[in-house]
Order: C-alpha cells, then sequence, then structure tokens
C-alpha cells in the first residue's frame, strides 16, 4: 500500500513538471516618447469580459512591440465583435500616433470622446496629437485640462510645463513685431502663462503708452515697482511717460533728470525737453497746443508758435501799425498774426489784402521764414551773412535740409523757434 502511494504520489509530481507553464502578462508599458501613450485601458472601471480581455493583451503587445500588422489584424477582429470597445479603437489611434498619420489618428480619438468625453486615454491621445503637429496653443490648453484632473498622469504636467515654455516664447516673439493693438493682446496672454516675465511685462507697458492707456500701463508695470527691477530705465522711462500721460508733468520731469543725468543718453535729455515745453504748454492758450500739435502747420499757426516762442518777437518795442488783412478776422491766434505782419515778418498782399493764414507751410517755406525773423530782429549771427548761409550760422536747424516741399510739424517748428529765440538773445 506505501510503495502504491509514493508511486502516484512520483506520477503527480511528474505530470506537473510536464505541464504548460502560465502564460505570463503582457508587457504593455510604451517606452521613450511612447510612454505618454498609456495604455487605453486606463481609467475603465468597466468590468471586462476575460475572454476580450485576453484578446486585447495580445493585440496591445503586438502594437507596443512595433508588429503593426499583427496588432491591426487582431484589433479589427475585436472591434468586428464589439464594435463599441473604446480601448481597441484607441489602440487603433495610438498605433498612427507612432506612425504620426495624424488625421486617422485624431477621427479615432474623436470617435470615443463622442461618446466619453472624460475618458482619460482618449484626451491624452487628442493632447499628443496636438503637441506633435507642434499646435502649441491647443496643446497647452488640452494638457492644462488634463493636469487639473485627479485622476492625470504625472507626465501630463512635465508636457504642460514644456508647452508653457514653448507658447509663452511663441507668444513673445510674435508680439514683438505685431501691430500694437495685436502686440497688447498678445504680451497680455503671454503674461497670464508666465506673470513674472520681466521682460514681457516691460513691453506691455511701452506698447500701451504708446496707445496712450495711462491707467492699464500702470497696472501693467505695478508687478515690477516692488521688485529689483524697478530702477531699470526702461521702468522709470515708461513711469515718466505714465506720469506725463496724467498730466503730472513735474513727476516727469524729475524722472527723466534723474535717466539724463544717469545714463548720459542724448534721448532722455530730449524727452525731458520735450516734457518742459509741454508742462509750459498747459499755460497757454489753446490755440497754442493747437499748433504745437499740428501735423501740418498753416502759417497761423506758425504766427501763434512765433509769438510764444520768441520774446523777441512778443515783448518787440516801437511796433508800427500792420497793413489790414481782410482774411484773418475768423481765424484762431488772429492777433499773433498781426503781430508777425507788423514786424514785416508776413506780407499782406497790396491788391487782395489777404495774407493767407491757411496757407501751408512747407520745409523751404520755414527754412526762408526763420531766415527773416532773424534778419528783422537783428540776431548778430546774421549780419553781413548771405542769406542762404544765416540758419547755420545762428546755429539753427534748416528744415530743408530734406524734402523741402514736405510739410512741417508744429513741434519741429516749435524746436526751431526755440533756437531762434537763443540766437536772438
Amino acid at each position: 500500500m506505501k510503495r502504491t502511494i509514493l508511486f502516484l504520489l512520483a506520477a503527480a509530481a511528474l505530470l506537473a513538471s510536464c505541464a504548460p507553464a502560465a502564460t505570463p502578462a503582457p508587457t504593455v508599458a510604451p517606452v521613450r516618447n511612447d510612454r505618454f501613450i498609456i495604455d487605453p485601458r486606463t481609467g475603465s472601471t468597466a468590468p471586462a469580459d476575460p475572454q476580450l480581455a485576453r484578446r486585447f493583451d495580445a493585440a496591445w503587445r503586438s502594437a507596443v512591440s512595433g508588429d503593426e500588422a499583427l496588432a491591426r489584424t487582431r484589433l479589427a477582429e475585436i472591434l468586428r465583435t464589439h464594435p463599441d470597445y473604446a480601448p481597441a479603437t484607441l489602440a487603433l489611434a495610438a498605433i498612427d500616433i507612432r506612425a504620426e498619420r495624424w488625421n486617422e489618428a485624431e477621427s479615432a480619438v474623436q470617435q470615443v470622446l463622442a461618446v466619453d468625453r472624460n475618458n482619460l486615454p482618449a484626451r491624452i491621445y487628442a493632447a499628443e496629437i496636438a503637441y506633435r503637429q507642434r499646435q502649441t496653443r491647443r496643446a497647452y490648453d488640452l494638457y492644462r485640462n488634463l493636469a487639473a484632473a485627479p485622476d492625470a498622469p504625472e507626465f501630463a504636467r512635465e508636457r504642460l510645463t514644456e508647452l508653457e515654455t514653448n507658447l509663452f516664447s511663441e507668444l513673445y516673439t510674435a508680439a514683438q513685431s505685431a501691430t500694437p493693438e495685436e502686440s497688447i493682446r498678445l504680451l497680455r496672454e503671454a503674461l497670464l502663462i508666465n506673470a513674472g516675465a520681466t521682460e514681457a511685462r516691460i513691453l506691455l507697458t511701452q506698447r500701451l503708452v504708446a496707445q496712450r492707456q495711462w491707467e492699464e500701463a500702470r497696472r501693467a508695470l505695478d508687478p515690477i515697482l516692488s521688485g529689483p527691477d524697478v530702477d531699470r530705465s526702461e521702468v522709470q522711462e515708461a513711469l515718466a511717460e505714465i506720469d506725463a500721460g496724467r498730466g503730472r508733468y513735474q513727476e516727469a520731469i524729475v524722472r527723466y533728470d534723474r535717466l539724463s543725468r544717469r545714463t548720459k543718453e542724448p534721448r532722455y535729455a530730449t524727452r525731458l525737453e520735450e516734457i518742459k515745453e509741454e508742462w509750459s504748454a498747459q499755460n497757454m492758450p489753446s490755440h497754442f497746443r493747437q499748433a504745437l500739435e499740428s501735423d501740418a502747420l498753416t502759417r497761423a499757426e506758425l504766427a501763434v508758435l512765433l509769438y510764444w516762442k520768441v520774446p523777441s518777437v512778443r515783448f518787440a518795442q516801437n511796433v508800427s501799425a500792420p497793413p489790414i488783412a481782410i482774411d484773418i478776422s475768423e481765424v484762431a491766434g488772429r492777433e499773433e498774426i498781426i503781430r508777425a505782419i507788423a514786424l514785416g515778418l508776413f506780407e499782406v498782399d497790396p491788391v487782395t489784402r489777404r495774407v493767407g493764414p491757411h496757407r501751408q507751410m512747407t520745409s523751404d517755406r520755414l527754412a526762408r521764414f526763420l531766415t527773416r525773423v532773424l534778419q528783422v530782429r537783428g540776431a548778430a549771427c546774421a549780419r553781413s551773412i548771405p542769406g542762404d548761409r544765416v540758419l547755420s550760422a545762428c546755429g539753427v536747424t534748416d528744415p530743408a535740409a530734406g524734402d523741402p516741399n514736405a510739410p512741417v510739424s508744429g513741434r519741429t517748428a516749435s524746436r526751431m523757434l526755440e533756437q531762434v529765440a537763443k540766437a536772438l538773445q
């Protein structure tokens, strides 16, 4: 009896050693860049048919190993009997993503999302398709939504960080050459991604200042003012422009004076003088400010600027009675025109009795007018000098040095009249 039991045990052991080993679980984890193409069954809570699960394991193992033909055959068989089995459809999308067949991959993913918009693998595949096609904006939006989900894989944040960097760079680069309005929009969008980007914030402030949006510019600049970059020249320049735009000229003058002394850059000194002029202009008659801002100066506007910018004209003594001009009664700056006529700087047509107050000044006409002012008002530098050399001798910029027929702006004429005033001191 004992011998029989031993025999049976030995036979059982022999049979056990000859039985086929259990099939190992398929390795379905993609490697390298394919780690972003997760198992299509991830996140599924539905109980799987054991037979269907085995068939899909085999198909997915073929897909991951790169045997596309066998994987497609197996997946087709699954979909023939289970057409609504989402993992099989997504597995086909995964194969197409690796092969860069974007249209086919996108179609399969959207098919699944149409039924289940929260399907995690489908959402990740959609984001990866956008990422690999360099659709930075769309990929960023998709991965941002993914990263906020509680079941999101760790690599979603990794991708999002990379996309934030890429998208910010694209927006900032585009903003530098865009139209002012578009540049402002792009920079605001970029700062939503990286609020601490100082260069982008300064550029946004400069764009807003150029558009005279003073309040918006100050709000854009505020985060910098409590940090180490507050003393940067670009920041102080922007603050000065905002102050000037708000009518706080004294504060703007102080800032530009410091910038000019600290950097020695001529443009700061030039802007300082312009702001001083603007401050002075605020106390001037409205028609003076209108003349100063003119893009195409008229004779009447030039007379206004002449009167208020050149003391030798404004405070001239023993001025004779001017001839009557019939075309200035309704013109702004009538008194200033009369003074120019009385000093012999404007001529009244003896026949028509007109002075032409609305005649546009060109660069050549302005050059001749400035020369006449220097000669008539007795500038020492203009004595015994040929007319075409008076401006140069008196240190006055010749407006006709460029295009002699070009229109003249009020600010250009104002700067030259300041030079005339200096020569007449």
